[in-house]
């Protein structure tokens, strides 16, 4: 679903990609792991196209985003949905007009089917009778689910995932964790998670890929890295 080829990326001198390479298979939750700042938001936001690599390329169901137009890459991104770390709810909108503002924006549904998409969305993560709440009366947990359940209103592809478990409790990050796995059964939908939390990557993961230095340095099913040699592996994920 996703391909990145030798992709390296600067900023202001300074190298945070150094050649990365990484294939993300259809259908399955690929978790991205690695320590503070080494580079995995700035990738995430490679795969859809937010940030150009100084060189390499990034492929989507492959087509090399390197070769698209605005426009066609406007399209391509509708084949993503993102959930970022804090759920970037909007603060003065209600729960219901927050998962149905990309339905507002980028479609030509009448008014009864988006509310009838928005209920389907917010059943779908466990969320009920909340669709009239502000953000400021729900808890992180269900920020979350409220993030979630906007991020597959346009029922994409793929999602993204940026450090969903963070700040959480370990009740509700299992709660987050089951989520991010009924998605992917449910709706046969790619995942890729940023995320530093080792439990939750072991628990949800049929590929991890560690970040060091700016490059992939293990990749593969989560028995291989429990196994892994590497010592920089070894050391982050506790063995």
């Amino acid at each position: 679903m996703i391909k990145l080829v030798d992709v390296h990326k600067n900023f202001a001198g300074q190298k945070v990609l150094n050649g990365i390479n990484l294939q993300i298979r259809k259908g399955e939750i690929t978790v991205i792991i690695g320590t503070s700042g080494v580079g995995k938001s700035v990738l995430l936001k490679h795969m859809i196209g937010l940030l150009r690599p100084d060189r390499g390329k990034v492929f989507i169901a492959g087509v090399d985003l390197g070769t698209l137009s605005s426009p066609a890459l406007v399209e391509m991104r509708k084949k993503f949905g993102m959930l970022f770390q804090g759920a970037a709810l909007f603060d003065s909108l209600t729960v219901f007009e927050n998962v149905a503002f990309p339905l507002v924006e980028h479609s030509n549904l009448t008014v009864e089917k988006i509310r009838e998409r928005v209920m389907e969305k917010l059943d779908l993560v466990g969320l009920h009778d909340v669709d009239k709440k502000m953000p400021s009366e729900l808890s992180g947990g269900m920020k979350k689910r409220v993030g979630l359940a906007r991020a597959i209103i346009l029922e994409p592809e793929v999602i993204l995932y940026d450090e969903p478990t963070t700040g959480l409790d370990p009740i509700m990050t299992d709660s987050v964790d089951n989520l991010i796995l009924a998605m992917q059964q449910r709706l046969k939908i790619t995942s890729v998670v940023i995320s530093h939390d080792i439990k939750s990557t072991f628990d949800i993961a049929d590929q991890i890929a560690m970040m060091h230095e700016g490059k992939i340095i293990e990749a593969g099913a989560p028995e291989i890295f429990r196994a892994s040699k590497n010592p920089v592996v070894a050391k982050f994920i506790g063995t």
